[in-house]
C-alpha cells in the first residue's frame, strides 16, 4: 500500500492534533486491513467497517482525528468460517490472536473474547517490520473482529443470554476474587452443565481462555429463526431494570448485504449497505455531528512500548527522538 510522504506528517483535523507517529499506526493498521480484506474475498466472505471505523468512513472519509483503532466486523456464518479457516490463507506474519489461538504468547496478546488479527513479532523483525508498516515501530499492530450474532426475539431469553455471558466474561477475569470467596467452583459447574461440556483446567490462563470462549460459544448458539436482529452480544450489559425492558436495539441482517465501498483514507473500506440504519442504531440520529470522546483503552494504544522502544533506541546508541528516527528510517525506505 503507497502512502504519500505528506500523509505522515502532524496534522490537525477537527480541532485535534493527529501526531506523526499515530498517522504511521493508521497506514500500519490499513496494511493489516488490506491482508483481511484478501482473506475474506479468498474466503469468500464479507466484512463490514464497524463501530467508530464505520462512523470515521462516513462523516471523515477515514479514521475520527481522535480515534486510534480500525475495527471491522462479520455475521456469525462468516465469522465463524473465518476463525476457522483464516490461519491457512493468511500470509506469513499474520495471525489471530487471543481465545481463538492455541499459542500461549497469542492468547496472552489479546485478553478480549472477540478475535484479533496481529502482525506476528517472532516473522517480523524490528526492521521488517519497519519497512512492512510504514516506519511504525510498535509491535502487534492489529486489527479487532467482532461477531454479529443473532438476538433472540424473546426479550426474556435476550436478558438470560446477556447475563450468561456477562457471568462468564467477570469470572474469567476475577478467578482470584471468586477463588476467594468460594464460588469459583460453583460458577464453572454452573457453565459447565449448560454448556455440556468440560471448561475447568488447574491453571488460571487456560480456564481464562476457556470461560471467554464459553461466553463465545453461547452468544454464537442462537439461529436466525428465533432472531430479528443481530449485534455484537459479547459487549452488551445486563439492564439494570430488567423489569419493563423492551429488548436490546439491533441490526437487521439485510442492512448489510454484500456491502458497499466508501473512501478511507487513501484506499477505501467495505461498510454496510444500509450504513445509516447501523450508524443510527449504534450513535444516534445526530451521528454526523462530532463529538470527541475518549478511547476505551489508554490512547495512543501503542503508549506503553514508548519507554522499552527509547531504552531500545539508547542501548544500540541512537540518541535521536523516536519520531525522528523513524522518520529517518521513512526517508531512508522510499518514504512509503
Amino acid at each position: 500500500m503507497i502512502f504519500k510522504t505528506e500523509f505522515f506528517k502532524e496534522e490537525i483535523r477537527e480541532g485535534f492534533t493527529v501526531a506523526e507517529m499515530m498517522k504511521r499506526a493508521w497506514a500500519a493498521e490499513l496494511e493489516v486491513l488490506e491482508v483481511i480484506e484478501k482473506t475474506c474475498a479468498d474466503l469468500g466472505i464479507n466484512y463490514y467497517a464497524y463501530g467508530g471505523t464505520l462512523l470515521g468512513a462516513v462523516r471523515h472519509k477515514g479514521f475520527i482525528p481522535w480515534d486510534d483503532d480500525l475495527d471491522i466486523c462479520m455475521k456469525k456464518e462468516d465469522y465463524r468460517l473465518f476463525i476457522e479457516k483464516a490461519p491457512e490463507y493468511l500470509p506469513e506474519g499474520f495471525v489471530i490472536s487471543g481465545i481463538f489461538s492455541d499459542e500461549p504468547r497469542l492468547q496472552d496478546a489479546n485478553k478480549e473474547p472477540q478475535a484479533r488479527v496481529i502482525a506476528d513479532e517472532t516473522m517480523f523483525p524490528l526492521p521488517k517490520y519497519m519497512n512492512r508498516f510504514h516506519s511504525f515501530p510498535y509491535m502487534r499492530v492489529g486489527i479487532d473482529i467482532f461477531p454479529l450474532y443473532y438476538l433472540p426475539r424473546d426479550v426474556d431469553k435476550q436478558i438470560e443470554l446477556v447475563t450468561l455471558i456477562n457471568d462468564m466474561q467477570v469470572t474469567a477475569g476475577f478467578l482470584d476474587h471468586f477463588r476467594k470467596k468460594g464460588e469459583l467452583s460453583k460458577r464453572i459447574d454452573k457453565y459447565e452443565k449448560i454448556l455440556g461440556e468440560k471448561i475447568f483446567d488447574s491453571n488460571d490462563d487456560v480456564l481464562a481462555k476457556n470461560l471467554r470462549l464459553a461466553s463465545d460459544t453461547i452468544a454464537s448458539l442462537v439461529e436466525a429463526e428465533d432472531a430479528d436482529y443481530v449485534f455484537n452480544t459479547l459487549y452488551l450489559r445486563t439492564p439494570k431494570e430488567p423489569k419493563g425492558f423492551k429488548g436490546y436495539k439491533g441490526y437487521k441482517l439485510d442492512w448489510f448485504g454484500s456491502g458497499v465501498k466508501l473512501e478511507y483514507e487513501n484506499t477505501q473500506i467495505c461498510a454496510p449497505l444500509n450504513y445509516t440504519d447501523v450508524l443510527r442504531v449504534e450513535f444516534g440520529d445526530d451521528y454526523m455531528t462530532p463529538k470527541m470522546f475518549a478511547a476505551e483503552h489508554e490512547y495512543p494504544f501503542y503508549k506503553n512500548q514508548e519507554e522499552a522502544f527509547i531504552k531500545l533506541l539508547r542501548e544500540s546508541n541512537v540518541n535521536t527522538p523516536v519520531d525522528d528516527f523513524c522518520r529517518n528510517w521513512h526517508l531512508m525506505n522510499g518514504g512509503n
